[in-house]
């Protein structure tokens, strides 16, 4: 299969240090993937000028060996103004050039997404078939806008040739939920409402917003995390098992996940908002920002399977540590035999996305040298293989027609529609509170669960 490679933002941090090692590793490890590259950019570059450009800016995420010296060879560079139109009828001309029979054509728009109306305009001007489109998150800051957006891109392509990524769920320890919960009897016929306590999805960073400020500061962590990544990573734990494998069972059930958020009522006591003491301090950051770098809430699902059962999601930056897991919490046992005499513990399952990838079942066991009392151990398994990198599994799977893991317009209508009012709150906002930096969490987000005398797990 060939594949004409297009990459908008071609010398832009994302490029340098995600796409191209990815595609490097595609073109070093698939040899029946053959895929020519065409970097787009608006500097003044000739091919051998690009070439030499990446193999310096790439040098900390591509070893250079004679394999990178045949790979580079396969890269093109096109000089293309997003907004201007005939710079597009050149490119198509670089496209006609690399074309062979059959050929598929992928452009990926590593661009900020105010550019997507521009090049949705000036791409009608050109006529390419057998065309996908890669689309990076953030898809635009609400409800209203994401329909708007929507639409325009809906005037030229067909949703099928659109890939909306999100490139959290290309992790393998996110993409190994569905293979613990489905490929494992004694996991899911427990996997519901009779015997889940309480769910928590937790992603800490401990890096500030530093260079990111711009993007940052217009999207928070309700957009940047809880809107597309967490809701994401809960739509595989709770879904239903879809009849098949193939992508659109697995979507639908996702998708029915998505229309049964519901998010608790009373903001003050299920939703908080914080912002790190030192965000105002940012380079470029307004002092009146109310951008919160902290989020946590509680929501409920309407299923079948999981009503009733509470979902705390939280994220934060400038943290003491980085750290995503997924807790399954479970119910106590009933009030039989050691119950009667001594505390037990809850049983855990807790799946840690990063820094490390594993899973961690917390269970009881007879205390050593006593005859009844009983203790919780833990057993942790841990994938000794190095896991493919996120962003060469989703080109991967642009390239195989896989779009099992891409976020349909349904699902990402649905997922705006759960925070609308949150992000377009005006006068009815959550209070945003401060936390002191390389701290564990703000304390005061304990009340979203000692409300349910619940806690959050810290490992």
């Amino acid at each position: 299969m060939h594949t004409i490679f297009i990459i908008y933002g071609s010398t832009w941090d994302l490029a340098k240090r995600k796409l191209f090692p990815a595609l490097y590793n595609i073109f070093r490890e698939k040899k029946n993937l053959q895929v020519d590259i065409i970097a787009v950019g608006r500097k003044d570059f000739t091919n051998d000028d690009f070439r030499k450009y990446l193999e310096i800016e790439t040098k900390e995420f591509i070893k250079k060996d004679n394999t990178f010296l045949k790979f580079i060879k396969n890269i093109n560079y096109s000089k293309v103004e997003i907004n201007n139109w005939t710079d597009y009828s050149e490119l198509k001309k670089d496209i006609n050039k690399l074309q062979k029979n059959n050929s598929q054509i992928i452009f990926y728009l590593s661009i900020s997404p105010e550019y997507f109306n521009s090049f949705v305009d000036n791409y009608k001007h050109i006529n390419i078939k057998n065309v996908k489109i890669i689309f990076e998150k953030p898809f635009w800051t609400d409800l209203k806008s994401a329909k708007v957006l929507n639409s325009k891109i809906m005037e030229v392509f067909r949703e099928k040739q659109i890939y909306r990524i999100d490139h959290y769920v290309w992790k393998e320890a996110i993409q190994n939920i569905l293979a613990f919960r489905f490929a494992n009897i004694i996991f899911e016929p427990i996997w519901n409402n009779k015997y889940i306590d309480n769910i928590q999805i937790t992603a800490s960073e401990n890096i500030w917003v530093g260079d990111r400020w711009e993007y940052y500061d217009n999207s928070w962590a309700l957009r940047d995390m809880v809107q597309n990544h967490l809701f994401q990573v809960l739509s595989l734990v709770v879904m239903d098992p879809p009849s098949t494998i193939d992508s659109d069972w697995i979507r639908q059930e996702k998708l029915k996940v998505f229309r049964s958020i519901k998010l608790c009522d009373n903001f003050e006591q299920n939703i908080v908002f914080w912002q790190y003491d030192w965000y105002l301090w940012e380079k470029n950051i307004s002092k009146n920002s109310k951008t919160e770098t902290f989020v946590a809430m509680k929501l409920e699902i309407n299923s079948w399977n999981f009503v009733g059962v509470p979902i705390y999601l939280r994220t934060w930056k400038f943290m003491s540590k980085k750290c995503t897991s997924i807790v399954i919490e479970f119910r106590e046992i009933p009030n039989i035999l050691f119950k009667k005499f001594w505390p037990i513990s809850k049983n855990r399952i807790i799946l840690e996305v990063q820094p490390n990838e594993w899973i961690d079942i917390h269970f009881n066991i007879k205390e050593n040298g006593n005859s009844k009392e009983v203790e919780r151990v833990k057993s942790k398994f841990i994938k000794e293989l190095e896991s493919k990198e996120a962003y060469e599994k989703l080109i991967e799977d642009a390239i195989l027609w896989d779009k099992t893991l891409f976020t349909s317009w349904e699902m990402l209508e649905e997922s705006w529609k759960i925070v609308d009012d949150l992000v377009n709150c005006k006068n009815n906002c959550p209070i945003i509170h401060k936390y002191k930096k390389w701290s564990n969490w703000p304390k005061a987000s304990d009340i979203l669960l000692e409300n349910d005398w619940k806690k959050w797990y810290w490992n």
